[in-house]
């Protein structure tokens, strides 16, 4: 059972690989197992300091690691490996014990059209009973690592990092899910997609986005079958 949501957000620059593989390596060394990280888009404004996009990276890591110990872990692991010049921050909320969920729901959608501040962010950290810091620069990054707890918690927010490579370019739903571990194909205004239907893997590739707390797949149908939305077409989750 996962308990934890860590977040990372600002902690890298342009020369640097980004802010999920940060994460991602993170977690490979820990001892306890942690999900898929989801990748959550910001407001994009002059007024936010950002790398090249402004996202926030979010995973859950198991209930057999220590609150402590995690945090310090990751907050030792921030000082060591972010990128120099960046302004990261760092969150870890228990999902037993934080308060007021909602709040920060409502939190992470709005960094995603607005500019929120740091004291602002380690306010409802205070009243949420969550872990905030930043951890270099300005530490700006609160903002964004608050924001990615929130909308992970939501369920309907982010693209899951990463890419799945699939054996083979046209396969049934139910083939595609098997090989990729994702949990669902939707369509858009059909739903959730049988396991006997066809669908084309353009070069054979398949991202995923979080919604309804599910890995899913989205497809759309175009000239008498089901196509996967691109790249570019993804970008607005």
């Amino acid at each position: 059972m996962y308990q934890y949501y860590i977040s990372f957000d600002d902690t890298d620059n342009l020369d640097t690989l980004g802010t999920g593989h940060l994460l991602q390596d993170f977690l490979d060394e820990q001892p306890y197992e942690s999900t898929f990280i989801s990748r959550h888009q910001l407001f994009v404004h002059t007024d936010v300091p950002y790398t090249s996009h402004n996202s926030a990276m979010c995973a859950l890591v198991s209930e057999k690691a220590d609150f402590e110990q995690l945090i310090k872990a990751a907050s030792e692991y921030l000082r060591k490996h972010a990128a120099e010049g960046s302004d990261p921050g760092l969150c870890v909320a228990d999902c037993k014990k934080m308060l007021h969920q909602e709040e920060l729901v409502k939190w992470g959608y709005s960094a995603k059209k607005e500019v929120l501040q740091k004291s602002e962010a380690y306010e409802l950290a205070k009243v949420c009973k969550i872990h905030l810091s930043e951890h270099g620069g300005t530490g700006q990054g609160i903002v964004g690592a608050l924001a990615a707890v929130g909308l992970r918690i939501s369920g309907n927010d982010g693209r899951i990092k990463g890419k799945k490579q699939v054996s083979k370019s046209i396969l049934s739903v139910g083939e595609l899910l098997e090989e990729t571990g994702f949990d669902r194909v939707c369509a858009y205004g059909i739903g959730q997609l049988p396991k006997e239907t066809m669908v084309s893997v353009e070069d054979n590739f398949v991202k995923a986005i979080y919604q309804n707390y599910c890995r899913t797949v989205l497809t759309v149908f175009e000239d008498h079958s089901y196509h996967l939305l691109k790249k570019e077409q993804l970008k607005c989750y």
